[in-house]
């Protein structure tokens, strides 16, 4: 059964790609297909192969061992207590099984197990907890919840129960370099690589390089340590230049969106109810937005608008929504209006927008709302005197972040992004 559910959210997730619709069916009704050979013939039948597999050799091969695992896998094994213990700590260090954006391994896998985890009472989930963010994780992908709803598996989006969740212990990377290298010297003893060198010959040999090698690393830390002890600017500038690990605008999904049609929610006097066409294969995403007192609905229609498109679904008043429209506020508050912020002239639905000195950067897949990513850079976003759309902050990679901060605009291929009438305002 759980192999059946894997095909039929395989093939629905990639049946857009595909000309051939018929064959597409052919696929999904062969029970007795490996998954192995369904995703080789979805790759041929879409040219989607980077996609279906991951773009390099290794992530192909990694999507090719799992979906082999799968089909091989006792159903009811693979959910029991043991085997959500073994896949637990599996997940423990991914996000996804090949690469950093979910493949057809992925989606096997959430298929198979879905209807398991998302019955787990709290202690259970907290035994598996990996597993139980690995499940919420794909359920609230978009590409996975369309792909679920289209071959009508009746995958809710599904929330673990954090309080009293064990947090995820990973090794840091200092660790994995520490145990590679013990690793590597183990190996290359058995190996006899030093066997004709007697343990006390190679220790006075390797003694002057090691002398050599402390000398060295004493001197420097004994000037840090003068330099950074004194409060000076440098040693601050270098401090914050090493913490460059926090949120960057990158990592939000911001795109060109046509408002194809409105109407107010049923149940929300505030809020309208858009279908916003993104340039997806897939069609118009549903968005909420609580813009009723302060634009027209005839305003609303055939609208230009910038989508956040990679928050985590939410369902508002029973509707759920797939985003949410980037508006600006003027700068006394929403006293003084709500407008949504407006692409520059020419702009299509799926154009990408990014902040200057971040081009090429590629936005996360979902946001994790426990991060509150979204939040931290949306506090930098403002208009300037000339109304443009901007963020202040500085580059990831700047010697003086705080010398570096200043307003970054940001920008589609066909220019700036911007306010009608807000200077000074907050976007949100």
């Amino acid at each position: 059964m759980s192999g059946q559910r894997a095909r039929q959210l395989i093939t629905a997730a990639y049946a857009q790609y595909a000309n051939d619709a018929s064959a597409i069916q052919q696929l999904q009704g062969d029970a007795a297909l490996p998954l192995t050979d369904l995703a080789d013939k979805l790759a041929g039948l879409t040219g989607k192969s980077a996609q279906i597999f991951g773009a390099d050799d290794k992530a192909k091969a990694t999507t090719t061992e799992w979906l082999q695992k799968l089909d091989k896998a006792d159903e009811q094994q693979l959910v029991s207590a043991d085997g959500l213990k073994s896949l637990n700590e599996q997940l423990d260090s991914v996000t996804f099984l090949a690469t950093n954006k979910p493949t057809v391994a992925d989606l096997a896998l959430f298929a198979s197990i879905y209807p398991t985890v998302s019955k787990l009472q709290p202690a259970e989930q907290h035994a598996s907890p990996s597993v139980a963010r690995y499940v919420s994780h794909l359920s609230n992908l978009p590409q996975v919840a369309r792909a679920a709803n289209a071959a009508q598996l009746g995958f809710a989006s599904f929330e673990p129960t954090y309080e009293g969740m064990p947090t995820i212990q990973r090794a840091k990377p200092e660790d994995i370099k520490k145990a590679k290298k013990a690793n590597k010297e183990a190996t290359a003893a058995a190996d006899g690589q030093k066997k004709d060198i007697p343990q006390q010959q190679q220790q006075q040999q390797d003694q002057p390089k090691k002398e050599k090698k402390e000398k060295k690393e004493k001197a420097p830390k004994e000037v840090k340590a003068g330099a950074g002890g004194g409060g000076g600017k440098k040693g601050s500038a270098a401090a914050a230049a090493a913490d460059t690990t926090g949120p960057i605008p990158s990592q939000i999904d911001l795109r060109v969106g046509k408002i194809v049609s409105v109407e107010k929610h049923p149940d929300a006097d505030a809020l309208y109810l858009e279908k916003v066409d993104f340039g997806e294969a897939d069609g118009p995403r549903t968005i909420l937005s609580g813009l009723v007192h302060f634009v027209p609905i005839e305003k609303m229609q055939n609208r230009m608008v910038i989508g956040v498109c990679n928050l985590k679904p939410a369902a508002m008043r029973g509707i759920k929504s797939y985003g949410m429209l980037l508006c600006a506020t003027h700068k006394d508050g929403k006293d003084g209006g709500v407008e949504p912020v407006c692409p520059p002239e020419g702009s299509q639905p799926g154009d990408k927008v990014w902040v200057e000195g971040f081009e090429g950067r590629e936005p996360e897949a979902v946001l994790n709302p426990k991060k509150k990513i979204f939040e931290a850079i949306q506090s930098g976003y403002t208009t300037t005197e000339s109304k443009q759309c901007a963020w202040v902050g500085a580059l990831p990679d700047a010697a003086d972040p705080e010398a570096d901060k200043k307003p970054r605009l940001l920008k589609t291929n066909k220019g700036v992004l911007f306010s009608e009438n807000f200077v000074g305002a907050s976007l949100s």
